[in-house]
């Protein structure tokens, strides 16, 4: 039995409808659920005509059934029936919805928080051997494997072979199970079922040509549920994202690319929600460095600030895809939805103990000077410094790209915008540094790549334009 009292947050708007349909318009109204049960009922005039309107559900919740003193009365209140059904339909859609985001964002920490704890345990670590043995035991313990096993290639190509409660010649059996075979090998992450019923996860190892390198195999027993897309899905991040680390392991020692690569992943995975915002948390992040170099921040602090600048936009996740992409004026509710945001993106890190600068500078980046920013409405020096120049990098990439609602504007005009709010809702500095970096970079340099998607009034003039510019917003007066 489920009715839509199972599947409805807030009920208030239910109760509304059933008191309008009654009282108003001198219905009874009777909330049927999946086995066509009454739950509640409302109004005493019934009569001959009566008509169900079930609920618009994925699973069956039952329906309305609207009872009239006659059929033509029934007939006349029909558009108001369906409108409130429409409604209430609206709500149930919009329940899915959020629930659906509220997983999506477990997951996604859930994926965060266990890379950075990999990464943490393998930071520090010099043999590539014992990083392997580290994320083969955490991926095991993440999973729920009661078996692993690892083969691959090590350093100077030696062959690494790891085990947990594994023996030799279990591991060629592995390697070797026909369910494998069928799929054509361990090439891309996989689950199969040996012949003996015990599941098992595949995932390949790869070099940087994109060439397997090895695998790791895990098992679950005959007698265990097989692993789930989810844990597909997790292990999926070996081969999309630790592979590559190993790979840099093996020439630089170094994990920082563990953390930026995923970050990039997850940054498009968002903005590809919005076809308008392909590739903003890209150029956000170079337009950042560019500043923070200009400001004569430490190689650490540029590294931090440009993870912080790919994760500006997570919390986007939980914002409906038709608010991002709507080409109209945004109504109250649909801004109030997008303002949530940064504090999306608060929950999403929250878990994966970030250093504070770096999640400040991520969550941020709509605070003003002013205090008129959101979601906090802090106020001068109350915002970070990560914080103040990522809300420059952020809004002069928004204008200068193309939006459903207008066109791209020329990067002259986009900075004379940006300076006429220096001191109230930009920091002067982080303005200035950012036409220095353009003045140093364009076309050439860092922001090199970035000058075909940017439009100009006169290229030709450019350098003049920021030099003068660059002028002006050193000698402006504080306000």
């Amino acid at each position: 039995m489920s009715s839509i009292q199972d599947h409805l947050f807030d009920s208030e708007f239910l109760d509304l409808s059933l008191h309008y349909l009654s009282e108003t318009l001198q219905l009874k109204i009777t909330v049927l659920d999946s086995d066509q049960r009454p739950i509640i009922e409302k109004g005493e005039i019934g009569g001959a005509a009566a008509r169900y309107y079930p609920f618009n559900f994925p699973q069956n919740i039952g329906g309305l059934s609207c009872a009239a003193p006659n059929p033509e009365a029934l007939e006349r209140a029909e558009p108001h029936i369906n409108y409130c059904l429409a409604s209430l339909n609206s709500q149930l859609l919009r329940e899915i919805e959020l629930r659906e985001t509220s997983e999506e964002m477990l997951q996604l920490s859930s994926q965060l928080s266990f890379l950075s704890r990999v990464a943490l345990k393998i930071i520090g670590v010099e043999e590539l051997e014992q990083c392997y043995r580290i994320t083969l035991r955490e991926i095991a313990g993440a999973i729920k494997a009661e078996q692993a096993f690892l083969k691959t290639r090590g350093r100077w190509d030696e062959e690494i072979s790891l085990a947990l409660a594994v023996g030799q010649d279990e591991s060629v059996t592995l390697r070797e199970s026909e369910c494998l075979k069928e799929r054509g090998g361990c090439e891309h992450t996989m689950i199969c079922a040996a012949a003996d019923g015990s599941s098992l996860l595949c995932s390949p190892i790869r070099e940087k040509d994109n060439k397997i390198r090895g695998q790791m195999i895990f098992l679950r027993l005959p007698n265990q549920r097989p692993f789930s897309s989810y844990e597909k899905k997790l292990v999926g991040i070996i081969e999309n994202i630790i592979s590559p680390t190993f790979e840099t392991l093996r020439l630089y020692d170094s994990l920082q690319d563990l953390y930026l690569n995923t970050v990039k992943a997850l940054a498009a995975a968002i903005d590809a929600k919005d076809e308008y915002t392909h590739g903003h948390s890209f150029r956000v992040a170079k337009y950042a460095v560019a500043i923070g170099r200009q400001l004569k921040l430490e190689s650490k602090e540029i590294s931090d600030l440009e993870i912080a600048a790919y994760m500006h936009d997570l919390g986007k996740i939980g914002v409906s895809e038709q608010i991002l992409g709507k080409p109209g004026k945004l109504t109250s509710d649909e801004f109030g939805q997008i303002k949530q945001h940064p504090v999306f993106t608060d929950r999403i890190l929250q878990p994966i103990h970030l250093a504070g600068h770096i999640l400040q500078g991520a969550i941020q980046h709509h605070e003003r000077l002013d205090g008129s920013g959101y979601p906090l409405g802090l106020r001068g020096q109350e915002i970070s410094l990560f914080g103040r120049i990522i809300a420059v990098a952020d809004v002069f990439d928004a204008m200068t790209s193309k939006r459903p609602y207008r066109e791209a504007m020329a990067v002259e005009t986009a900075l004379k915008t940006l300076c006429q709010d220096v001191d109230s809702q930009f920091d002067r500095n982080a303005v200035l540094s950012l036409i220095q970096a353009l003045q140093a970079n364009i076309p050439n340099g860092e922001l090199g790549e970035l000058h075909t998607t940017l439009r100009f009034d006169a290229l030709h003039n450019l350098k003049q334009f920021l030099l003068e510019l660059a002028e002006i917003v050193a000698t402006m007066p504080a306000r």
